[in-house]
């Protein structure tokens, strides 16, 4: 599989800029696939988990064989960080 050159970051979909209506973000998702996009970023931080969610619910209708989702771990809130084996399996 070939990784598209730009890959859609996702934290917007986490609302870590503002609110935003899921319907829109999951059309972005949609839109960015069709363009070619099929590198997806996202993280646990974004949204306190929201992205990965919103993410999740997004690409669920896609060809998943066609998209690569990199995500992060570690980190869970402004100060909270826990990289044990639990809670990054948990994430």
């Amino acid at each position: 599989m070939l990784v598209s050159p730009i890959g859609f970051g996702s934290s917007p979909l986490g609302g870590v800029f503002g609110s935003i209506d899921e319907s829109d973000g999951i059309k972005a998702v949609h839109e960015a696939f069709k363009s070619g996009i099929n590198l997806f970023d996202t993280s646990p931080f974004y949204g306190l988990t929201r992205s990965e969610e919103v993410l999740g619910r997004a690409i669920a209708d896609l060809p998943r064989k066609e998209i690569i989702v990199a995500t992060k771990v570690g980190r869970y809130g402004e100060s909270e960080f826990d990289f044990s084996a639990g809670r990054v399996t948990a994430s």
